[in-house]
């Protein structure tokens, strides 16, 4: 296993590590009839997030980042098993990014008020102002929906380092047919000689 490989695997986990905390919240949205304790719970638990320090979600962006740019660097061998792996994983993974930047970002901005945190740099333009504020029903539709979309990036997420593990099984595999192979024509080299 590659130091790209373990860059995804690594990130991918830590991705997943998130989603997984994230289902404390949103089990009770998605999958079960929602309550008023459940929003105020989703509310609080985003909050907290949406207020954390610049170095966190600076942490999460390269988390975000790190695998997108491993899988090319891994694409650019151009062999097949780049080709079929690592081309699934780009595009599972690019769909996290866009899911993170459409459903997220737009999701946290309708049911939580402005951040109050101080960064000296976002990648994230500011919104535009609102000429009515969100209903009530928006903000509980919005949150419902940043749950949904965290169980599809967990499903993505969890298909990424699938891909990844799929592509050193096949690595390995490979390599032990090529040995038997190799094994097999030093018999057949050595019967001939004896002949």
């Amino acid at each position: 296993m590659g130091f790209a490989q373990s860059l995804v695997l690594g990130s991918s986990a830590f991705i997943l590590g998130i989603v997984f905390v994230c289902q404390v919240v949103d089990i009770p949205l998605l999958y079960i009839p929602v309550t008023d304790q459940a929003i105020e719970n989703a509310y609080t638990f985003y909050g907290m997030w949406w207020e954390a320090p610049g170095a966190v979600k600076a942490l999460f962006h390269v988390a975000l980042g790190l695998p997108l740019i491993a899988l090319l660097i891994k694409l650019h061998k151009w062999t097949e098993s780049a080709m079929f792996f690592d081309g699934s994983c780009i595009v599972m993974h690019l769909a996290t990014v866009i899911l993170y930047l459409t459903v997220h970002i737009h999701s946290l901005r309708t049911f939580l008020p402005e951040s109050t945190t101080t960064t000296t740099f976002s990648i994230l333009p500011p919104p535009p102002p609102r000429a009515v504020p969100p209903t009530a029903d928006e903000k509980v539709e919005a949150v419902r929906v940043l749950s949904a979309a965290n169980a599809l990036v967990g499903l993505l997420t969890v298909g990424v380092m699938g891909m990844q593990i799929g592509q050193e099984y096949a690595r390995r595999q490979e390599e032990r047919e090529q040995r038997e192979l190799d094994k097999a024509a030093k018999v057949v080299e050595g019967s001939k000689k004896d002949l």
